[in-house]
């Protein structure tokens, strides 16, 4: 690993995962492939180098580490689970334990990484228990229709970087770094955008072929304390004007339960105020509640307050805001158990209002 690059990754991710991480891309790179770090630790590593972290008090600290990876020209029957062997010896070597979810036909695999206990080592500071690389292999997506999952086609193409970038989420997220070394790769302007504080999606049709994008959007707006670029605006709201998206069942599934996942993420990883706050004030609860009550709610930070408290979920705690709760729910797919908390909930309210 590149010397600088090295240490501005171990500031990030401490030294036994950044050590972790050489020895996974060494694998890579031993083989006839084109690899990048992309996503968000580049984006973090940009952070770290130029606003170290993103001020507030707060730091930058990433959960894991995203890899594509596009096999040479000569060599593109090259397959994630004809890698994995490479990457295990190496890691098991040096004394890594590893949990791999390798998804051959997807061209995707998590890799969850683990050190072995050593008692005679002295830990240091900035030790990780785990780090977490999620791989994919370059690919193409086409959505046959708004909303729905896309269809993928893996691809070897001299320009596989630039064509895998272009279905990141937001321009901040477009960025990638070779390895070993080479031009940091940033065709949408995620470095400008950083530096403005700004949020971008990359196309017209982003939005409209996956509305959870907008979710996204607001978790790191809440996370790195940016907001939506003003072109980025109107094309949310020029895209919820039209509503591409089918309303009659089934419910395409970036309005339905992965609608619902990138929620959840929201409100268990991120400053969930905050980004309820932009979500609301971009006018994307619509996405959420048809109806257009949530959008006009003012009382959820109270309720979602009140359930953090009481260590209910809050997910729940939002769509007690919608017109129509359990429709809601089921929709996005909450738990089972979520569900019912809410009907017992809506129950108690309805007697509650009948004894007036």
């Amino acid at each position: 690993m590149p010397p600088n690059l090295a240490s501005e990754l171990q500031s990030l991710l401490g030294r036994q995962a950044t050590q972790a991480l050489t020895l996974l891309l060494d694998s890579l790179g031993s083989q006839p492939l084109r690899v990048w770090l992309v996503g968000g630790v580049v984006r973090d590593q940009w952070l770290h180098r130029h606003r170290n972290g993103v001020g507030r008090g707060r730091t930058v600290q990433p959960m894991d580490v995203d890899l594509l990876l596009a096999p040479d020209h000569h060599s593109p029957e090259l397959t994630l689970p004809r890698l994995a062997p490479h990457w295990n010896a190496a890691l098991a070597a040096a004394g890594w334990s590893l949990k791999a979810q390798v998804h051959g036909a997807f061209g995707t695999a998590h890799l969850a990484l683990q050190p072995s206990e050593d008692r005679n080592r002295q830990p240091h500071p900035t030790d990780r228990k785990l780090l977490t690389v999620d791989v994919a292999m370059a690919r193409t997506e086409h959505y046959p229709a708004p909303g729905e999952n896309p269809c993928v086609t893996l691809t070897a193409a001299p320009d596989a970087d630039l064509v895998d970038l272009r279905r990141r989420d937001v321009s901040i997220n477009a960025m990638a770094m070779p390895w070993p070394h080479g031009p940091l790769l940033d065709p949408y302007g995620g470095q400008r955008d950083l530096e403005r504080g700004l949020l971008r999606f990359l196309h017209d049709a982003s939005i409209q072929d996956d509305p959870t994008r907008v979710i996204r959007a607001a978790r790191y707006g809440a996370r790195l304390h940016m907001d939506l670029a003003t072109e980025a605006r109107q094309h949310l709201q020029d895209t919820m004007d039209l509503w591409p998206w089918r309303r009659e069942p089934p419910c395409p599934p970036a309005l339905g339960s992965r609608l619902g996942m990138e929620l959840a993420l929201l409100l268990r990883h991120e400053p969930w105020q905050e980004g309820l706050t932009l979500l609301q004030g971009w006018g994307a609860f619509r996405l959420v509640d048809w109806s257009g009550a949530l959008q006009q709610d003012t009382t959820w930070p109270r309720r979602l307050h009140r359930a953090a408290r009481w260590n209910l979920p809050l997910l729940p705690a939002l769509l007690m805001g919608a017109a129509d709760p359990l429709h809601v729910a089921q929709r996005l797919q909450l738990p089972m158990a979520q569900q019912r908390l809410m009907a017992q909930t809506l129950a108690l309210r309805n007697w509650l209002g009948e004894q007036d």
